[in-house]
């Protein structure tokens, strides 16, 4: 294995920790706590703020996720693959399309219902954006367990 694909290799591997690791601290441990504690006045404006420096992360990883995917794919692997890495592709598709419709629809949404207050409005929003989070961790982990073993299979 040359150092370039090493190195896209863990590339993908904390790319991938940042993503899903992130989404399953967001929904499993902070989301229930703010729920708990603050009312939508408090906590739709603190969850905009988490959910805005989080998504950065996101596209970051998203870029390189696809990038050194493709990478390995094609120069370490040389075209020949399982089908657990088809598998974790098509995943990759899904996960990266509720993404983006995360982000241009109900998040762009949040944004404007937060800004004017309009707090049934962000709590709604806020409850379509921890859905689609819960889809794409539970995507993400099958993917992840896909990728770890899916080679054994």
């Amino acid at each position: 294995m040359t150092q370039a694909i090493a190195l896209s290799y863990a590339l993908h591997q904390l790319a991938t920790v940042v993503w899903v690791g992130g989404m399953f601290f967001a929904h499993m441990a902070l989301r229930p706590v703010v729920s708990s504690v603050l009312e939508p006045p408090l906590r739709l404006p603190l969850m905009l703020g988490v959910l805005r420096r989080f998504f950065r992360w996101v596209w970051l990883s998203i870029a390189l996720l696809w990038g050194t995917g493709l990478w390995i794919f094609l120069g370490g692997m040389g075209g020949k693959a399982g089908g657990h890495v088809h598998l974790m592709m098509a995943i990759a598709l899904v996960m990266t399309a509720l993404f983006v419709y995360l982000w241009f629809v109900p998040f762009r949404h949040l944004k404007a219902a937060v800004a004017s207050t309009a707090w049934p409005a962000a709590g709604a929003r806020l409850a379509r954006i921890r859905q689609i989070i819960l889809t794409n961790l539970i995507l993400g982990l099958i993917t992840a367990v896909a990728g770890a073993a899916g080679r054994f299979f």
